[in-house]
């Protein structure tokens, strides 16, 4: 189970209504069309390409706009009609500077979108991408599933969006959900129950949330369980997001009901200004939304779903206490088996023959960091500290893992003997600690 909730974007700008003018078509008439996507961290991060150029963005049903977040990769990109606006942060008060770009044309698969709007926010302290290991480029959301009919499979990790006037699938095995729409964005009703107290939650539907549930309980009859911990829960624009994480009893969604699920119940301050749809409690994320395969259709305000072969994954978290991120490269030097000529005679005539050798070459291999450790950690109390830079983990040189990888071993199992070295200024060091339950 990959750590959640490392990347939560929390520009929900509900001022902002970004659209293609034309809308999104499939090219050349086609009813349908596939789109293979990364999921990362329970994130689905899809190839496009914006004026010519190839970039990753999140599809994310939780923002109604599409947003331009990273350009370090993507230089000879040119953004068409670019004016300067001002945005304000989720507190109201801190301002991002922002362009609005119109007529842009965006690509994704065999769906083209000749006239859309978006919006940049250039600013080297918005990067998502060290926290997932993967370069984001950007995000879409409601500019791409308002002109379709979207099926998500998340077990097989495709899209395939469908022309609403043809679209012909059997929905007979999955199970309709009515949606309520506010400012763009999905709504739906469902059952939480919380130490056997059954409550009726409308939470905003969010797969660009890591996390399965994140619950508001600010006036609101929603309690977090005794039983919770602080702990950092995600990266928004103006830094990181605290709160508690806990369990719920369980969790009902169009039938399917759901135990133990984990949830994270944002610090008010963080999450101030997201409420402006009143009746909303919450948000319901990618722990959940992967268990089963979704079928979009904005136009009928509808969801249908079906689970999966994820649908009884147990819900996990983080036991060590560390936040990592991707914060470069290192130049590691390896060795590989070459094939190398030698010439030799035979009866006076040179013969050329390959011998094997090892040859000593240079590679750049992904670097990470700590970021947060979590207080009265199993990490901190081993005596690791935020900026330590990790050079293995169990004894396998950390360029072999993938973020997601450490993110896994760190939720794998209670009592699970975790080995660390780190670099520390100029130091090596080595810790060792065991991972921790602590719900």
């Amino acid at each position: 189970m990959l750590k959640t909730g490392l990347f939560i974007l929390l520009f929900i700008c509900n001022t902002l209504f970004g659209y293609c003018q034309e809308g999104f078509v499939i090219e050349k008439g086609r009813k349908q069309a596939k789109i293979k996507f990364q999921l990362v961290s329970n994130l689905i991060i899809i190839p496009v390409e914006l004026n010519g150029v190839e970039l990753s963005f999140l599809l994310d049903t939780g923002v109604n706009t599409t947003v331009l977040l990273n350009l370090e990769e993507a230089d000879s990109l040119q953004l068409r009609d670019a004016t300067k606006i001002e945005l304000r942060g989720l507190g109201g008060e801190e301002i991002i500077e922002a362009y609005k770009s119109e007529h842009n044309r965006m690509k994704i698969g065999r769906a083209i979108c000749n006239e859309l709007t978006l919006f940049l926010i250039y600013d080297e302290d918005v990067n998502f991408s060290p926290r997932l290991g993967i370069p984001v480029h950007g995000i879409i959301g409601t500019d791409f599933f308002k002109d379709f009919i979207v099926e998500i499979n998340y077990a097989r990790k495709f899209l395939r969006i469908h022309d609403p006037e043809r679209f012909r699938k059997n929905l007979k095995r999955y199970t309709g959900v009515p949606l309520q729409f506010f400012q763009n964005k999905p709504y739906v009703r469902s059952k939480t129950i919380i130490e056997g107290e059954e409550i009726e939650t409308v939470l905003l539907i969010d797969n660009g949330l890591g996390d399965a549930l994140w619950l508001f309980n600010e006036n609101s009859e929603i309690k977090i369980p005794e039983k919770s911990f602080e702990d950092f829960l995600g990266l928004g624009l103006l830094g990181d997001v605290t709160g508690k994480r806990s369990r719920i009893t369980s969790f009902e969604l169009g039938g399917h009901k759901l135990e133990q699920v984990t949830a994270a119940f944002p610090d008010s301050a963080s999450v101030q200004g997201l409420r402006s749809f009143e009746e909303r409690n919450g948000s319901l994320g990618g722990e959940i939304l992967r268990r089963f395969n979704l079928v979009f259709d904005y136009s009928a305000a509808k969801m249908y779903l079906r689970k999966n072969r994820n649908f009884g994954d147990d819900f996990n978290y983080d036991m060590s206490g560390i936040t990592l991120e991707h914060s470069g490269f290192v130049v590691v030097e390896t060795f590989v088996k070459v094939l190398e000529p030698v010439s030799a005679f035979d009866k006076g005539e040179e013969v050329i023959t390959h011998r094997p050798q090892l040859k000593k070459t240079f590679a750049l291999q992904p670097a990470f960091t700590i970021v947060s450790i979590r207080k009265n950690s199993p990490a901190e109390r081993a005596g690791l500290e935020v900026g330590d830079k990790i050079l293995s983990v169990n004894a396998k040189p950390v360029y072999k893992y993938h973020l997601e990888d450490l993110n896994a071993l760190f939720s794998s199992a209670e009592g699970k003997r975790i080995k660390i070295k780190v670099k520390r200024e100029e130091e090596e060091l080595d810790f060792e600690f065991f991972l921790e339950k602590l719900l």
